[in-house]
């Protein structure tokens, strides 16, 4: 911001007196603020040291009492661990001994069912679970407290004298330890049988089928012939494995939220989170060779029902609750079993449990890893089959992903082997390999669990060469319930530190105070005594100025009026001085700019009255031309479809060439003028390059057909086909450049290349056209020219070939339009090549285009004769000639034709008639072609029809074809009417399913 002198002057009256001052005060104030500084630092290092201090003694007791419960629970979990494990191995021991029993005894029913009843085994259920009301998660059945409160009796056992309660029982249950007890003869048949179950039939089958055991999967048989007297088989775990649609808790809240149905009953059961589940029904069978007079007569079988394995680990929860009677796997603890090839048996969770596909005995397939899911969907084989060859344990990190598709199925099966997103089956099976048992740490479901795995020891049958002899027990534990008493205590210890460091800061705080209120009270003097001199040195100062500085600020208002515009205002000259001198010469310079002012306003005005007038005036003469031009060119060309004689003919192409040229004279002149006005504007649409070029060689192939030369085109396969901008102004250009060759070439060719420039930095394409000719040439003099408006290289060129010299001019303008340039090279006597490039936005699918980057098209303006025969016309034209032009043309077509004369006239005929298509002229009396379009849609609204309506009219305004569109109107055609852009016109939009074959309309 500029000083005026005022300001200057009171600046340096600021600057002689008030700065010094000012730095006098602050020298004070400074000095007695690094005193408060230095006494403030002093008492927060105090105290920040005394913080690290406690904090260091804390955090040390609590790093320690974490190491310490840490490895005091890791032992405590791998020790229950193996205990399970072991208590599991014993549990199958004794069934090795009962099936041993069982092949003394004699094979009867009797004694098979005296020898079931005695065996068997609790099992524990909780209570019945319910969902809560708002179904966002189960509740227990209420509890009653019926433990009363322990303590001490004797003195000397008070000290840490601890008692808990019984734990929660559940509803015990004694169920048979076999499902099913069978003798089977030597060719595989059961003679004898005794269930205890409905899973199994009671009917005797054939075993040697696997279709007549347990899920078709038991394949036990076989395996029996090759016991000897004394030896045991042992089976796999074999049950229907059980899909759930949700992994974690079963609510009627999270179902809505995936938009599946609510029937946790048809899902596997999975404890607390869904305690309404189907659960796992499976079996592990032993069988022993029957042997009577030292010969063997066949093999006894127990069923154990898999249940009681479950059993072992269902209910252990490795935390301060030890046991519970439903499992819980939400909260990382619990307990769950594997086979020995890293299959799942055993899990809170019962669809996490591997099993067969009751209808095809197969194994269903597990939860794979997607990478896993990829390689078995390529292989086309059964999973049976894939699982035979596939990697297993493969590079598993957290990082990999679950195959989508078999969540989404609810097949969550989980085999070791193949889930590649679980890092830990790596770690549970490297610790077994050699027998034995271990732990380590891992994050998994959002928590750092501990988890640990033992060999399960049981080495019979199938199982004897097995390090990890049937399998192994895994349990998994929340690590920060292991020292939640260290972190409990780290949060006391962190609470005294809290204290005592508030008590430090407060004591702070105090000192601060009193260190704030002297420096305020020393502040206060030191800045009154300051500030009453530095107002009466500014008061003195704003004296001075105001004195000297009055007709100067008087003299800037009356300037800024005059800036505001209020130009009538002149500044009073009351002195003869400077001041005075000043002012009379302002007041001069504004009479000459209000004068300058006026003139402008004046010019610019009559400027825009001739803007407006010249473009009334060019819209006018196109509609008074263009209407009388389009009577003779049609009916030009209808009588040279008609028998003229040969002199009559000739006089007639005469006429069409003067009515070609004098069209073609005209919309240079439009165009011209819109570029001039630079009112010229260009649209985006999607068009195909390939059907684009092909429509020039349309317009053209009978004009170079005429002079006996070769019109084709080449497109370089690098060129996309779908093409993004303005088709018809590229069109424009190539007509203009293709004319041009045509008209300068009597013998040989005009060819169109396009080629691909190059990819601009916005995404689009720059292409470059060239339209190459044999022609006469162009002289290097000459070339600099051609270019220019109303230009030609020779003037008897207008003589000879016609033209206004503004076709060059006007694809000059739109080239650079279209973001590029024009240009031309050429040898006289050999021919010209006249090039553009322009940028387009790529649209669809850009693939290799598939035709023939060649091509001549002399035959493209060759209609199927019967293409529009019988099409119902109604045409809306209210010049006579116009109109009588236009049936003629339509006819000889085949198609039939009704006229009217005005707008009122043709939505009369749509309501009472049935037509194929309207042609609308848009300037009638009455209403005109727009109002009647707009009738014409409302009718339609209510009916669900659509008729095609095309624009005939004069005007070749940009502004007319908009409002012609936006009234409802499907195409839009200028006059003079050209036969095939009409016919093409005709047959785009008339659906040929719906015309009418030869029903006469004019007695409609």
């Amino acid at each position: 911001m500029r000083l005026g002198i005022r300001g200057k002057l009171i600046t340096i009256f600021i600057f002689i007196k008030v700065i010094p001052l000012i730095l006098l005060a602050w020298l004070a104030m400074n000095e007695v603020n690094k005193l408060g500084i230095s006494v403030s630092s002093q008492s927060a290092q105090m105290a920040n040291d005394t913080k690290h201090i406690v904090g260091q003694i804390g955090g040390l007791a609590t790093e320690n009492s974490i190491i310490a419960l840490d490895e005091k629970s890791r032992e405590s979990i791998e020790r229950l661990t193996t205990d399970t494990a072991r208590d599991v191995a014993s549990f199958l021991y004794e069934r090795d001994e009962d099936i041993l029993t069982a092949a003394h005894l004699p094979t009867t029913a009797e004694n098979y069912r005296n020898f079931l009843a005695p065996r068997k085994h609790p099992t524990i259920y909780p209570a019945p679970w319910q969902l809560s009301p708002d179904g966002t998660s189960w509740l227990p059945p209420p509890e009653h407290d019926h433990s009363l409160p322990v303590s001490a009796r004797n003195p000397d056992n008070e000290k840490d004298f601890h008692y808990r309660p019984p734990e929660a029982q559940g509803i015990t249950v004694e169920k048979p330890l076999y499902l099913e007890m069978t003798f089977i003869d030597l060719t595989g048949r059961e003679k004898v049988k005794v269930t205890t179950t409905d899973l199994l039939p009671k009917t005797l089958g054939d075993v040697s089928s696997r279709e007549n055991t347990w899920c078709r999967a038991e394949t036990y048989f076989s395996e029996l012939k090759k016991l000897k007297p004394g030896e045991i088989y042992v089976s796999e775990v074999i049950g229907p494995y059980l899909p759930s649609p949700l992994i974690g808790p079963y609510t009627q809240k999270r179902c809505e939220e995936m938009g599946i149905p609510f029937e946790p009953e048809k899902a596997a059961y999975a404890g607390k989170e869904n305690p309404v589940g189907k659960r796992f029904q499976g079996l592990i069978r032993w069988a022993t060779p029957v042997v009577k007079a030292g010969r063997i007569i066949g093999y006894v079988t127990l069923a154990l029902d898999h249940t009681h394995i479950m059993e072992f680990t269902d209910h252990v929860v490795p935390t301060e609750e030890r046991y519970s009677p439903i499992s819980d796997a939400s909260s990382g603890n619990y307990a769950f079993m594997w086979d020995f090839k890293g299959r799942n048996i055993s899990h809170p969770r019962d669809y996490f449990i591997v099993g067969y596909d009751p209808a095809t005995g197969e194994e269903a397939v597990p939860w794979l890893s997607s990478e896993i899911y990829d390689m078995w969907q390529k292989s086309g084989l059964t999973f049976g089959e894939f699982q035979k060859t596939a990697p297993v344990f493969l590079e598993q990190r957290l990082a990999k992903k679950p195959a989508a598709a078999l969540t989404k199925a609810g097949m969550v099966g989980l085999d070791g082997r193949f889930l590649n997103f679980a890092p830990q089956c790596t770690g549970w099976h490297t610790l077994t390999q050699y027998g034995g048992s271990g732990s380590f740490v891992i994050f998994w479901s959002n928590l750092w669990k501990l988890t640990t795995a033992a060999t399960i020891p049981y080495y019979t049958g199938m199982y004897k060469n097995s390090p990890r002899g049937f399998g192994y027990v895994t349990i998994g534990a929340n690590v920060d319930e292991f020292h939640h008493a260290a972190t409990q205590t780290a949060s006391e210890i962190a609470a005294i530190e809290n204290n005592f460091e508030g008590k430090l800061l407060a004591k702070n705080a105090a000192n601060q105070k009193f260190m704030t209120n002297a420096l305020e009270d020393t502040a206060k003097k030191l800045s009154l005594s300051t500030l009453f001199m530095i107002l009466v040195v500014i008061l003195i100062a704003i004296w001075m100025a105001s004195s000297l500085t009055g007709k100067i600020t008087t003299m800037i208002q009356g300037i800024k009026r005059f800036q505001d515009g209020n130009y009538e205002h002149r500044l009073e000259t009351r002195s003869s001085d400077e001041m005075g001198q000043l002012a009379r010469a302002f007041n001069n310079m504004s009479d000459v700019i209000q004068e300058s002012l006026s003139q402008t306003r004046i010019a610019r005005h009559k400027a825009e009255e001739s803007d407006r007038a010249k473009s009334l005036f060019l819209a006018n003469m196109s509609h008074e031309i263009r209407t009388p031009l389009n009577a003779i060119m049609g009916l030009t060309d209808l009588l040279l479809t008609s028998d003229a004689d040969p002199t009559q003919k000739k006089y007639l192409n005469a006429v069409k060439t003067s009515s070609d040229r004098l069209l073609s004279v005209i919309s240079d002149i439009l165009d011209f003028s819109k570029i001039e006005a630079g009112k010229l504007e260009l649209i985006a649409i999607p068009f195909n390059l390939h059907e684009t070029l092909n429509s020039v060689l349309q317009i053209l192939t009978l004009k170079a057909q005429g002079k006996n030369l070769v019109l084709q085109r080449t497109i370089s396969s690098t060129v996309p086909p779908m093409l993004i901008g303005d088709p018809n102004r590229l069109v424009q250009i190539i007509i203009n450049l293709v004319t041009n060759g045509i008209k300068f070439t009597n013998v040989g060719s005009v060819t169109i290349h396009v080629n691909r420039e190059k990819m601009t930095e916005d995404g689009k394409v720059m292409l470059k056209f060239s339209v190459i000719d044999t022609g006469i040439g162009i002289s290097p003099e000459n070339q600099k020219l051609i270019f220019r408006a109303f230009s030609q290289v020779d003037p008897s060129h207008i003589r000879r070939f016609g033209g206004t010299g503004l076709g060059l001019s006007i694809s000059s303008e739109l080239a650079t339009l279209m973001g590029g340039s024009i240009g031309v090279s050429s040898t006289p006597g050999k021919g010209s090549t006249f090039w553009f490039t322009a940028c387009f936005g790529l649209s669809g699918n850009n693939s290799v285009h598939d035709e023939p980057e060649n091509g001549q098209l002399t035959a493209l303006l060759g209609y199927n004769k019967d293409a529009l025969r019988n099409i119902r016309v109604l045409l809306a034209e209210d010049e006579m000639i116009s109109s009588m032009m236009a049936k003629d043309m339509l006819e000889r077509k085949g198609m039939i034709v009704a006229t009217v004369e005005n707008g009122e006239q043709a939505v009369a005929a749509f309501s009472a008639g049935t037509f194929d298509i309207i042609l609308m002229d848009v300037q009638m009396p009455q209403i005109d072609g727009f109002e009647a379009a707009m009738r014409i849609r409302a009718q339609e609204r209510g009916k669900g029809t659509h008729i095609p309506i095309i624009a005939l009219t004069a005007h070749a305004m940009k502004d007319y074809r908009n409002k012609c569109l936006e009234s409802g109107m499907d195409d839009y055609i200028t006059k003079p009417i050209q036969l095939n852009e009409l016919y093409l016109a005709i047959e785009k939009l008339v659906d040929r399913k719906e015309v009418n074959s030869g029903k006469d309309l004019t007695a409609q």
